[in-house]
């Protein structure tokens, strides 16, 4: 059966969901819709250039990160599960095989282990370890913050953070452990439209960065470790 997707969140629905009515529910969002007989409705999302089948870790087009702290578990949906010991700086899961300007990004996460006010996980977009890029991070409580990371002035030249939005409540987010959130960002020149579990959080415009790698990002906290588990990472086109 052809895979369908929530047009609003992008989910993947379960198949289950599929035979059993021509309405269907995204467990994300909680977004309605009518399916087609033919399995193609159209939604408000570009044609899928990448995805990621967490079954194993052989994924052409990204390139599994720290991989001897992931395992990957089929099912439905597949998934990839991150431990991550307490430290200061965040820890890459995935990174895209090759440099990204204009996308539509989406992926399922789910806090299984850790101190919920300090761990966190998203994306890092158009980034680069050398140069800096965005960051679009959730948390375990129900937060989220936007920023992008530079390099310093000092000799050590480290990557440093920045705010564009602070730490802010949503109450979109499910908040605690073992809750399933959706985040997705949409990336265009030089405007950025963030939606969690398929509500939009904030959009904003900025043009410090045009292009890079597209990263996964799990982040402890000096003081927490973090077990994670990831699901449902898509790359898709941005409808101009």
């Amino acid at each position: 059966m052809k895979a369908l997707n929530c047009p609003n969140c992008g989910a993947t629905i379960p198949e289950k969901s599929i035979k059993a009515s021509d309405l269907v529910a995204c467990e994300f969002c909680g977004t309605t819709f009518r399916i087609s007989k033919t399995l193609t409705p159209e939604p408000d999302m570009g044609d899928l250039m990448l995805g990621a089948d967490f079954s194993n870790n052989v994924m052409p087009g990204w390139e599994v990160m720290n991989k001897e702290l992931l395992t990957f578990h089929k099912g439905n949906p597949p998934e990839m599960r991150g431990s991550y010991k307490a430290n200061k700086k965040s820890y890459y899961v995935l990174q895209s095989s090759g440099f990204l300007d204009d996308f539509d990004a989406s992926i399922s996460m789910k806090f299984t282990d850790g101190n919920e006010g300090k761990i966190r996980a998203g994306f890092y977009l158009r980034f680069t370890p050398d140069g800096g890029g965005y960051a679009v991070l959730v948390s375990a409580i129900g937060s989220y913050t936007i920023g992008y990371y530079v390099k310093d002035t000092t000799p050590t030249n480290e990557l440093v953070w920045k705010d564009l939005i602070a730490w802010s409540n949503h109450t979109a987010l499910k908040t605690g452990m073992n809750q399933t959130n959706r985040l997705r960002v949409i990336c265009h020149d030089k405007k950025f439209q963030v939606y969690l579990n398929g509500v939009l959080a904030t959009s904003f415009k900025d043009e410090r960065f045009k292009t890079g790698r597209l990263y996964v990002a799990a982040v402890p906290s000096e003081n927490s470790d973090l077990d994670i588990t990831f699901s449902d990472l898509q790359l898709r086109e941005v409808i101009k």
